[in-house]
């Protein structure tokens, strides 16, 4: 993530000590960050006052919320359209399938920096912008959107047996409760890939946060973090060790909760 490419800038070892620093450095003041003993406890003790200014001054909670329903609305959307977009690449028949699934797949190679603007255009006159509506609606459309999401789930689907889809059908269920009720149980491991590659996109985006949002109690966490080195004549590196941990601890939460289905998932759809 941002948060903690920024912290390897000041600690370039291993993932273990770089939380630990950034852990420690929250509640240490700016002269014990940049001591010689930077990775020993805090000499007077733990200070809980970079914590108190991050949530007081910096209005860190509310970036927090703004993130978390940015990222659950993006995951939500992204997961009902790519796998309903995987379902039908890999198990139904239609005109034009592989045609359009490599257009899908082209999509992928447009840079997003060429669309940034056409986009803010569209978002300001629909009046969506400084909206969770206008941050999510165009992310679906490049990096770790709907063409990358779509190609996982398709490699997710072709996974399940051919056998099992025809005889749901036989049985008189419809392409959609086939969908609903046999497809997606069986690809749930590869749903939890998807939303977890696609969560920690969103919480880390930076780019297209800056360019709709000019309201600060709509900013998301990797702006307001930014903002922690633009605002203040003197940068509180303690509070900037604060956010980062703060950024960073869902993410690994989130690994650690759901890492053995998350690695089985990564495997599954890599043979057909």
């Amino acid at each position: 993530s941002g948060a903690v490419q920024l912290v390897l800038i000041i600690c370039p070892v291993r993932t273990p000590c770089t939380l630990y620093f950034m852990f420690l450095g929250s509640f240490k003041t700016t002269a014990e960050i940049f001591s010689l003993s930077a990775l020993s406890l805090p000499r007077a003790g733990l200070h809980f006052t970079n914590y108190v200014g991050l949530f007081v001054g910096s209005n860190f909670g509310r970036a927090l919320l703004n993130s978390t329903i940015v990222a659950f609305m993006y995951v939500l959307l992204l997961i009902f359209f790519s796998t309903l977009a995987g379902f039908a690449f890999s198990k139904l028949t239609f005109p034009g399938r592989s045609t359009l699934f490599i257009l899908v797949l082209a999509t992928m190679m447009v840079p997003p920096q060429i669309s940034y603007i056409p986009l803010f255009m569209a978002m300001s006159k629909i009046h969506l912008a400084n909206t969770y509506v206008g941050i999510v609606l165009p992310r679906l459309l490049y990096e770790f959107g709907l063409p990358i999401s779509i190609f996982l789930m398709r490699q997710n689907s072709s996974c399940v047996p051919d056998d099992v889809v025809n005889s749901a059908r036989i049985d008189g269920c419809s392409k959609f409760q086939i969908y609903l009720f046999v497809v997606l149980p069986m690809v749930k491991a590869g749903i939890l890939v998807v939303g977890l590659i696609v969560f920690m996109a969103c919480w880390n985006d930076f780019m297209w946060p800056l360019i709709i949002v000019n309201r600060q109690s709509m900013y998301t966490v990797a702006l307001t973090i930014a903002r922690l080195f633009g605002t203040q004549r003197e940068v509180q590196w303690g509070q900037v060790m604060a956010a980062c941990f703060m950024s960073s601890l869902p993410l690994i939460v989130l690994f650690v909760v759901f890492r053995k289905t998350f690695i089985s998932g990564i495997t599954a759809g890599a043979i057909k």
